[in-house]
């Protein structure tokens, strides 16, 4: 009985010591996917920004 009750510490701390590294897991997840979204809309804004250019360029254009 006696050692049943330090399995259930070391059960329970292996337990706790999982969990705590996949919320770790989780949290770093969210943030490479907030960073790698933040870069995207800085890509997709200058993309954005070349198309207008482009547009604005070819609209000036004299009809030849």
């Amino acid at each position: 009985e006696s050692e049943r009750g330090i399995v259930d510490i070391e059960t329970l701390q292996t337990t706790n010591q999982t969990l705590i590294s996949t919320l770790d897991e989780v949290l770093k997840i969210q943030q490479e996917g907030r960073a790698k979204r933040a870069s995207a809309e800085v890509e997709l804004a200058k993309l954005e920004s070349d198309m207008r250019k482009k547009l604005l360029e070819l609209s000036n254009r004299d009809p030849q």
